[in-house]
């Protein structure tokens, strides 16, 4: 029974290898759980940036090489930070298909800061006994990505730049109030004088 065990260990061994070298040559990486392999790939090329969205997923393989599906996997995703081990993230699977693989668990992951992860990726047969449940624990590396000012920092530019004043607004306030003395004055004038003129005594 041990020998069989053995011989199946290194039969799946071998059959997810030959998967991995079948497809770009990127640094998947590769884990073995009881009788299921598990290949990880995290887009662009495993090396996944702080605040971008990564498309990550898992080609997950039993004894023989049969590929198995979403469908037919329970598998539950969460993200840890390390080496705290505080979940951060817990996306939900959806099937895609990536190099040649067909309706395989993967999730749109951002990662929130530089650092070092660990995705943790539990699963169990949607049919009793199909195969043993397995648990995937994948270290993965979280590099620099492009630096987004947040809405705060824009503000806090635009309250510390002084407003320079117009043209129209450094001219006096009291402008519009001289304007209406000046008319005012002149019609107090014109109605003196039309009222001198009709004071005057007509020459005979």
């Amino acid at each position: 029974m041990n020998l069989q065990k053995t011989i199946g260990r290194f039969t799946l061994s071998a059959i997810t290898l030959s998967a991995i070298l079948t497809v770009p040559a990127a640094a998947h990486q590769v884990q073995i759980a009881g009788d299921i392999g598990g290949t990880l790939h995290i887009e662009p090329n495993d090396n996944p940036r702080a605040g971008e969205p990564s498309l990550t997923w898992f080609a997950l393989t039993r004894q023989g090489g049969e590929l198995i599906p979403l469908e037919a996997c329970n598998c539950q995703l969460s993200i840890h930070t390390q080496p705290s081990k505080t979940i951060v993230q817990s996306p939900p699977l959806e099937p895609v298909s990536a190099e040649g693989y067909t309706g395989i668990p993967g999730a749109e992951i951002t990662f929130p800061q530089v650092g070092s992860y660990e995705l943790v990726l539990q699963g169990e047969p949607t049919t009793p006994e199909d195969f043993q449940p397995f648990e995937f624990r994948f270290p993965v590396t979280v590099a620099a990505g492009q630096a987004v000012p947040s809405p705060q920092a824009e503000t806090e530019v635009e309250q510390a730049t002084p407003a320079i004043p117009t043209e129209t607004e450094t001219q006096p306030a009291n402008n519009g109030t001289f304007w209406q003395i000046g008319i005012t004055l002149a019609l107090i004038a014109v109605s003196i004088a039309l009222l001198l003129s009709k004071s005057k005594p007509k020459r005979e």
